[in-house]
């Protein structure tokens, strides 16, 4: 059996610089868990808010009342 564990951390970065900065940052701490776990990986990744979206109704259906025919093999 395999486990995956993952640690996430919100990080704020006004500009690459400072981005730069908290990935140096992490990956130093990743030198301490590759200690014992050496097949640890870092993924950093740009993280943007979602916006809401408007849901509009689905047109209705129309119904004729007609059944569906079937041919029968």
């Amino acid at each position: 059996m395999k486990l995956c564990g993952q640690i996430s951390i919100e990080l704020p970065a006004g500009d690459y610089f400072s981005a730069a900065e908290h990935r140096k940052r992490l990956e130093d701490i990743l030198s301490y868990i590759r200690d014992s776990y050496p097949e640890a990986t870092l993924s950093v990744r740009e993280r943007r808010e979602r916006r809401a979206l408007q849901l509009t109704p689905a047109a209705p259906r129309a119904s004729t009342g007609a059944l569906n025919s079937y041919a029968q093999d």
